[in-house]
């Protein structure tokens, strides 16, 4: 019996893609905590004479460890694995709120700034996204026959603009080659590609 049919991915192609997901994850935790502070008053470190450096360089850090999970991740799914690695997933949410919770505590943040912190806590879904989000783009690649996803105006079947389906000429001075220009914009014959019949 053999298993399905699978296409072959470049290691290329994995680590932008694994580049791809950790820049999401960047831009989820830029935006979230943004709007946090914003909400809430607070910043992610407000504890005074605490280094503010800390969040940025545990972002950082969990963000790498979160682009190593997915390599991981990568080559379980290569390896056959069809269904989300759970267990990576959940150690990408896991690490990323126990990196900062951990490194805050270390450098003396109190409680709410650490493990009660919702910025702590914002971590885990936005990091668990970018696990789902990576390893189901990867699995439609290996596992699907389906081409790379098109714009509408890149698929094969749409004609383009009218002006080049009726042969006008947008750019020309004229009556009638210019797309708001007065009748005759199709030319005398009813062809609709505006060639010669």
């Amino acid at each position: 019996m053999t298993g399905p049919a699978r296409r072959g991915v470049t290691r290329g192609y994995v680590a932008g893609l694994i580049f791809a997901a950790v820049i999401v994850a960047a831009a989820l935790t830029v935006a979230v905590w943004g709007l946090l502070s914003l909400g809430l008053g607070i910043d992610p470190v407000s504890t005074r004479d605490r280094p503010r450096w800390v969040a940025p360089v545990v972002v950082a850090a969990a963000l790498g460890l979160l682009a190593w999970l997915l390599w991981l991740q990568a080559l379980s799914l290569l390896r056959g694995r069809r269904t989300p690695h759970w267990g990576a997933t959940l150690a990408a949410a896991a690490v990323a709120y126990l990196l900062w919770c951990l490194v805050g505590f270390a450098v003396g943040l109190g409680g709410a700034e650490t493990w009660a912190s919702p910025f702590a806590w914002s971590l885990v879904p936005i990091w668990a996204t970018a696990s789902l989000l990576f390893w189901a783009v990867l699995a439609r690649r290996v596992y699907s026959d389906r081409g790379v996803p098109k714009w509408p105006w890149e698929r094969e079947d749409d004609l383009g603009p009218d002006w080049a389906n009726y042969g006008i000429d947008p750019w020309s001075e004229g009556d009638g080659g210019t797309l708001g220009g007065g009748g005759g914009a199709r030319g005398d014959d009813d062809d609709p590609k505006g060639g010669d019949r």
